[in-house]
């Protein structure tokens, strides 16, 4: 608080970890029920699969979710996905902010996050959705094949600043002409019988690639006392990501300043 902050004003405190977990707690179980009720694939994947192996829940220190589909459970989710509390955020432009990416993020409409230097939104508590594109069986091929997929996204993130940089970096489609790019290249349709699936989504996706047998093998799997889907062969999955250590912890998180609405700054 500042001196010159109004006598009888309450600071306003940032969401603690639990409150975060808590909260993302509650979108696990929604998407969850209308994964289930639509026949929708998923598996939880990255920290929250290994918070359930490790910890039979959240990470004590994380204030993240993840989970994961095969583009075409994706694809579905995308089409279909409602909820009575949580927002779907793809492809979505407010009046200050836009999220035009190639993978999801659920969205808790009543909370916000304070400016961060690695931040593009505004948005609050979040959690991701990642696609898993079929990929080339041969490593060569498919390290290009994803690098061009990330390097598309990429412009599609720089299309949505207004820096001099991002400016020129994407100027060569509109935000609609970079999307679509991306969308034929995740749909190609070349490797849909490939061995291997690529999370092509995140920054270094030439190293996320699965067998997509993995994807066969999908059980309950306990988190918080709470049935969610995961992978059946955790021990290869987590290994995959994380190294034969990934049962020792290592702590990080992404420590990201949330807040709660109030109800004055709620819209109708």
């Amino acid at each position: 608080m500042t001196k010159n902050t109004c006598e009888g004003m309450e600071e306003k405190k940032p969401l603690t970890i639990k409150e975060k977990q808590d909260i993302l707690f509650e979108m696990l179980k929604d998407v969850d029920a209308f994964c289930r009720a639509n026949n929708i694939k998923y598996c939880i994947s990255d920290g929250t699969m290994l918070g359930a192996v490790r910890h039979g829940g959240f990470i004590p220190w994380d204030d993240d979710s993840d989970i994961c589909m095969l583009r075409e459970d994706f694809d579905k989710f995308v089409a279909t996905y409602k909820s009575d509390r949580f927002q779907m955020l793809y492809r979505t432009k407010t009046d200050d902010e836009s999220f035009y990416f190639g993978f999801i993020k659920i969205n808790d409409p009543s909370t916000y996050r304070a400016p961060h230097k690695h931040g593009t939104t505004k948005f609050g508590v979040t959690m991701d959705i990642f696609p898993f594109e079929s990929v080339p069986e041969d490593a060569k091929e498919r390290k290009k094949f994803m690098h061009k997929i990330r390097s598309t996204e990429n412009r599609l993130f720089h299309k949505q600043k207004t820096d001099w940089f991002s400016r020129i970096k994407s100027s060569r489609h509109t935000l609609k002409g970079w999307c679509d790019k991306l969308d034929s290249l995740v749909h190609t349709g070349k490797y849909k019988d490939s061995k291997f699936v690529g999370q092509s989504m995140c920054i270094r996706n030439d190293n996320v690639v699965l067998p997509r047998k993995l994807f066969d093998n999908v059980v309950d799997i306990q988190f918080n006392g709470y049935p969610l889907r995961g992978f059946g062969d955790s021990h290869d999955y987590l290994t995959r990501l994380f190294g034969e250590d990934y049962m020792t912890p290592k702590k990080w998180a992404h420590d990201e300043v949330i807040f709660r609405k109030d109800h004055k700054d709620k819209k109708d």
